[in-house]
């Protein structure tokens, strides 16, 4: 049996070894994800349902990319809390329009009973993995409900699929990481129990990056697993799928993703 403070002390190792990846790639992550991001932004614009006068806090938040372009579409006459622990991804977000930074976890931050009552909507996109505390899996998601007014929705999205072939030393720990999601997804829907009306959906998109922007991304790690990989590793594996599918590939020519996404809406009852 883990003791409690092995416990402690493992979260401690992964929240110091997310804040080097993200100290990291603070500085290119909107290079790295921005094809991704236009992706979901129709998806949670349409499960949202942002109305103006709305108080939206997006969980996870990163660069503050997506709260930005919500901001503008929905024509939001309050900027959007962005609640990240990293200072460098904030940084890059405190530029931008329409975002108000919070640098507290998850926990930090749902844990104020201040903010009870207080958001229309929340949000979080692909983040979920980083925020859900194996000690007390579900407070966060208490926290959250808590947050919401009555008929507030919250919107999770989760990855289930991409498509692009990995290779061999990324397989197993891209299918750790579905695996989580959906455990994660699964944990939320036993949180909100009666206190709200759920649905869920499965939703496809595609997008695509040039080949040589792919490789890029691979070696700066953009994926936060791949934190568990060395550089001769990624290096091994992008030669395997030079040789094995992107031969006759020009490094200026688009690769075709094709994604599967989870996405959960929780409706608070009134």
């Amino acid at each position: 049996m883990v003791s409690w403070k092995d416990g402690q002390e493992k979260k401690l190792r992964l929240s110091l070894f997310f804040a080097d990846h993200y100290r990291n790639i603070a500085d290119k992550y909107d290079y790295f994800y921005k094809e991704a991001h236009q992706g979901y932004i129709p998806i949670l614009m349409k499960c949202l349902d942002v109305k103006p006068e709305h108080v939206v806090a997006d969980i996870g938040s990163g660069t503050g990319a997506i709260a930005k372009d919500l901001f503008e579409l929905s024509g939001l006459h309050n900027p959007i809390w962005c609640v990240d622990p990293s200072v460098e991804m904030q940084e890059v977000a405190r530029q931008k329009k329409g975002v108000y930074p919070v640098v507290k976890t998850a926990e930090e931050f749902f844990s104020n009973p201040q903010i009870s009552d207080r958001f229309d909507r929340v949000l979080t996109n692909v983040s979920a993995h980083h925020f859900v505390n194996p000690d007390a899996p579900g407070a966060v998601y208490k926290g959250i409900l808590r947050s919401l007014r009555p008929g507030g929705i919250f919107v999770q999205v989760n990855v289930l699929k991409h498509s692009p072939p990995l290779f061999k030393s990324a397989n197993k720990l891209m299918s750790q990481f579905y695996e989580r999601e959906r455990e994660i997804s699964s944990l939320l829907l036993r949180e909100v129990g009666l206190n709200a009306n759920v649905s869920q959906q499965e939703v496809f998109f595609s997008w695509g990056v040039t080949k040589s922007k792919l490789y890029e991304c691979y070696r700066c790690r953009f994926f936060s697993f791949f934190q568990h990989l060395s550089d001769d590793q990624i290096e091994e594996g992008i030669t395997e799928l030079e040789n094995e599918h992107y031969q006759n590939v020009k490094e200026d020519d688009l690769i075709n993703y094709e994604s599967t996404v989870l996405v959960t809406r929780v409706e608070k009852v009134a």
